[in-house]
């Protein structure tokens, strides 16, 4: 722990705005080290009633970070209530932020929910999606739920499409609080088919996350699926992700893996790719681990290097309960020696990951010990990080420490 430093509280009295802001930004990003928060708190109350429009806007923003530090919790309050009505936008957009970092503590909720209903409502289209922002973290905490859930519907038939777009992702991430669920449902369902493309996405994402909370999940799969085969390359992608998400609670995994199967053949290589995340997470669930294993083989070898990166994420997923370890080391092998090195990273990383698994550690040890001596700096840090976790499994525990010193130099 370390004093707050004079020269920082000098600038925050400096005449110059930008020092101000400075002193600001130094107390955001160093609050967990202060011994007294005192003068800190001191500074930054004096600082959220600055006349310069800015520094008002970092104090808001960096009150959301220090409120659970701050000595009187009703002064701090009293600071973001005051913030959020200020008469310059930026303000207002770093007080809505704040509100949802602080909102489970603040000692007056009715007010919050009250500053945050009027946020919603604010005619700068960027201060009313930080307030849908705020309103999906704060969700569970604030004391009206039912007012909560109008107000998010509302903002998902906001006339901006940027609005409607971030209170259809907060769908997603609020749905298992909200009081009617089928209406819910209906909005996501609805904003699927927006005329906007990113509002139509979000929803897609939401859709994959709360298909477990659906009512009428056969409904939803359908739709789902729906757009799993849709001709728009964006909607494909998004769909092949939230398959996965969805997978658990389908109610025919026969039919949904065969969308994920199509998908990981999809002539677009985001589609593939996102496919290929959702294969990783399905498989635990796959009706059939050995075509599943099929599928994630042969894009361990796919001619794109984002899908490739995809297929190891999986494989970390997997390795554990592949039906063919030696075959899924045979590909996590070659992977180490990918022409991209940035296959070869993630690969490092992955071995280090599944070494326990490993069939042949002497040979997966050669790989790493290869690894730490790469071309690339990443790649070998990656390496280093490897073996730092699979160490307790290495066949020559003498070597691999030498490796780890030569790389810490």
């Amino acid at each position: 722990m370390v004093k707050y430093p004079i020269r920082i509280h000098e600038k925050a009295q400096s005449p110059l705005p930008r020092e101000r802001i400075e002193a600001i930004e130094y107390v955001y990003d160093n609050i967990h080290d202060f011994d007294d928060i005192k003068d800190v708190w001191e500074d930054l109350h004096r600082l959220t009633q600055d006349e310069d429009k800015q520094v008002r806007s970092g104090a808001a923003y960096t009150l959301g970070a220090v409120f659970v530090f701050v000595p009187d919790k009703d002064e701090g309050w009293e600071d973001l209530h005051r913030l959020t009505q200020d008469k310059d936008k930026d303000v207002r957009l770093g007080a809505a932020h704040a509100l949802g970092r602080v909102f489970a503590s603040v000692p007056r909720k009715d007010e919050a929910w009250g500053d945050l209903y009027r946020l919603t409502q604010d005619k700068d289209r960027n201060v009313r999606r930080n307030a849908i922002s705020t309103l999906r973290i704060a969700f569970a905490s604030v004391p009206n739920k039912d007012k909560a859930w109008e107000d998010l519907y509302r903002l998902t038939q906001d006339k901006d499409k940027w609005v409607r777009e971030s209170a259809a992702y907060s769908l997603g991430l609020a749905f298992a609080g909200v009081p009617d669920k089928d209406e819910a449902w209906e909005d996501i369902h609805r904003l699927t088919q927006d005329e906007d493309r990113s509002v139509r996405l979000s929803a897609i994402d939401s859709l994959g996350r709360v298909f477990a909370f659906v009512p009428d999940k056969d409904k939803a799969w359908e739709h789902l699926r729906r757009l799993a085969q849709d001709k728009d390359k964006p909607v494909r992608r998004k769909a092949a992700h939230s398959l996965g998400l969805a997978f658990a609670g389908v109610p025919d995994k026969d039919e949904a893996w065969e969308d994920i199967h199509r998908l990981t053949q999809d002539k677009d290589k985001d589609v593939r790719q996102n496919a290929t995340h959702s294969l990783g997470v399905a498989f635990a669930f796959a009706p059939d681990k050995d075509k599943a294993w099929e599928d994630l083989h042969r894009l361990t070898q796919d001619k794109d290097k984002d899908v490739r990166l995809s297929a190891i994420d999986a494989l970390e997923v997997v390795f554990a309960s592949v039906p063919d370890k030696d075959k899924a080391w045979e590909d996590l092998h070659r992977l180490t020696q990918d022409e991209d090195k940035q296959v070869r990273r993630c690969a490092a990383y992955t071995l280090g990951a599944v070494f326990v698994f490993v069939p042949d550690k002497d040979e997966g040890w050669e790989d790493l010990h290869r690894l730490t001596q790469d071309e690339d700096k990443d790649v070998r840090l990656g390496a280093a990080h490897a073996l730092r976790v699979a160490f307790t499994y290495m066949p020559d525990k003498d070597k691999a420490r030498e490796d780890l010193q030569r790389l810490s130099r």
